[in-house]
């Protein structure tokens, strides 16, 4: 028996790391290869339900704000299924999409240890690192790992993801490095992150076709501006970031002419109702998921509802395979499916993170605070929480960065596993 126990003992541990391990691969694959995000996720659910320690697992999530949420939304989408017009596909593939809810809650625990915590963001650090130096590279030969095909200044060099995708990940990369550079104590490394900061924002702004990536860029320095600059330097570094943008605009002939184009593409949906363009496309699915959920505020219409109402409103192949997919914001995606309680679960789910931010360390409130305002803005904007790449991103750095929360000594004085750390 004793024989068996410790066993049990080292099958259970090596399974821990197993999934511990699989959840770096899973940060490491978020800016570049989904194959390794996909790798990581079956580790994860390997190592993870193999690794014992059902008790700790449940006092971790059970105490953690992000739980309510979560469950909130994924108790949705289940309930979701029962007053839903979709077919069996739709509503399949919106169940794979919301199981990165549960994966988030999984991850807290495999990043409760702070060493495990530190190697998650080192390894998605140096995949940035090779994104970065793979998009500049890709301006003078083709890079064969390079989703984009083409040379010089002036075009996009998106590497591997998307143009959004890719914009996302390096703004919070920018952030990373500058709260480096901010905590570092010698002036050498301060300026070498700075130096790399610099390089990362230059790439989202000037080597990158999309607009969102830039957006998010500045709602990002912005927020940090706001939380990590002393209050007496705050309006000076919201200055400093105002005077930056306006440089950076000045200096980007493709930032200049999506910008342009914005406006462009915008005063033509207004005046003749064409939407065969991003920003046409995305009033014209706001519009319509806005009436969708006025059409059924309370309960919505089920899991892949907006699908469904979407298909019978975009008859267009072409453009249903834009506008029937989702509409390009979280909050109205989740308000059609599951009305005011979806809304609700989502607005929780980033509200309590913003709160929680403030119990952890500097360093990780500084990213949290920064990470959530990008997340904030592409909730608008995109589905951080369903296109592919981007849910990796947001599934997997959030919980990462909230993995260092610890719950009040009044609520774990009964549970010596979660005692805060000194």
């Amino acid at each position: 028996m004793t024989d068996f126990h410790a066993w049990r003992a080292r099958f259970e541990s090596a399974m821990d790391t197993t999934a511990k391990s699989g959840a770096v691969v899973l940060l490491l694959g978020v800016p570049t290869s989904i194959a390794l995000v996909n790798i990581g996720i079956l580790l994860i659910l390997i190592g993870w339900l193999l690794s014992g320690r059902w008790r700790w697992k449940f006092d971790v999530i059970r105490h953690h704000p992000l739980t309510l949420p979560a469950l909130l939304l994924s108790a949705l989408v289940l309930l979701g299924i029962t007053y839903t017009d979709a077919p069996k596909a739709h509503i399949a593939h919106h169940l794979y999409v919301y199981s990165k809810l549960p994966l988030m809650l999984m991850l807290l625990t495999l990043f409760h240890d702070s060493r495990w915590q530190r190697r998650g963001l080192l390894v998605f650090a140096v995949g940035s690192v090779v994104t970065v130096v793979s998009t500049y590279a890709n301006i003078w030969f083709q890079v064969p790992w390079s989703d984009s095909h083409q040379q010089g200044l002036g075009v996009s060099h998106h590497v591997f993801n998307d143009y959004i995708a890719q914009g996302l990940a390096m703004s919070f990369f920018t952030a990373l490095a500058l709260v480096i550079a901010i905590d570092a104590r010698e002036k050498s490394i301060r300026w070498a992150w700075v130096l790399v900061a610099a390089f990362t924002v230059f790439s989202i702004t000037h080597l990158l076709q999309g607009r969102t990536g830039q957006v998010v860029l500045l709602a990002m320095v912005c927020a940090l501006a706001a939380v990590a600059a002393p209050a007496a330097w705050r309006w000076r570094a919201l200055v400093v970031v105002a005077l930056a943008t306006v440089a950076l605009f000045l200096s980007s002939p493709l930032l200049r002419e999506r910008v342009i184009t914005l406006f462009a593409e915008f005063s033509q949906y207004k005046d003749t109702g064409v939407f065969t363009n991003s920003t046409g496309y995305r009033l014209d699915m706001w519009k319509n998921a806005l009436e969708m959920f006025m059409d059924s505020p309370l309960w919505g219409h089920g899991t892949a509802g907006y699908r469904v109402l979407s298909e019978q409103i975009y008859a267009d192949a072409g453009v249903c395979a834009v506008s029937c997919v989702h509409p390009h914001n979280q909050f109205l995606l989740l308000a059609v499916d599951f009305g005011v309680l979806g809304l609700v679960g989502y607005v929780m789910l980033l509200q309590r993170a913003w709160v929680a931010a403030f119990d952890l360390s500097v360093r990780y409130r500084n990213l949290l605070v920064a990470f959530l305002a990008i997340l904030f803005v592409d909730s608008f904007i995109n589905g951080p929480f369903w296109v592919t790449t981007e849910r990796h991103l947001f599934a997997s750095v959030l919980p990462l960065l909230l993995a260092g929360w610890r719950p009040p000594a009044s609520e774990t004085d009964a549970v010596p596993a979660l005692e805060r750390p000194a």
